[in-house]
């Protein structure tokens, strides 16, 4: 029997971001495959995922006082499960977490 814990890698990460009062934006959801990208991006990735510590988050974080901020969906799936975080420009969330939604938006395939 294997004791190793190390878990399995995540297989797809989506990020869209919307909203906005005076330009309002929907931008298309943006997919990364994970098996797709070559190592060096795919351990980068890793790392910020690990960072990202998206089992730790809430669901959403509480909205900002200012109603024209963006709002970023993150979706993290793995083999046998997935989360969505969402969360806006100024709401108080985690920089890794900005981070990683940056890195799925510059990495569109």
């Amino acid at each position: 029997m294997s004791t190793d814990q190390t878990p399995a890698p995540p297989v797809l990460i989506e990020c869209q971001r919307q909203g906005g009062m005076a330009f309002p934006l929907r931008r298309p959801k943006i997919s990364v495959e994970v098996a797709g990208l070559d190592a060096a991006d795919r351990q980068a990735l890793l790392h910020l995922v690990q960072a990202a510590d998206l089992a730790s988050q809430p669901a959403a974080f509480p909205a900002p006082g200012h109603p024209d901020a963006l709002e970023t969906q993150l979706t993290v799936a793995w083999p046998d499960h997935s989360t969505t975080v969402h969360f806006r420009d100024g709401d108080g969330h985690p920089a890794p977490l900005d981070e990683l939604a940056g890195w799925v938006l510059r990495h569109k395939r």
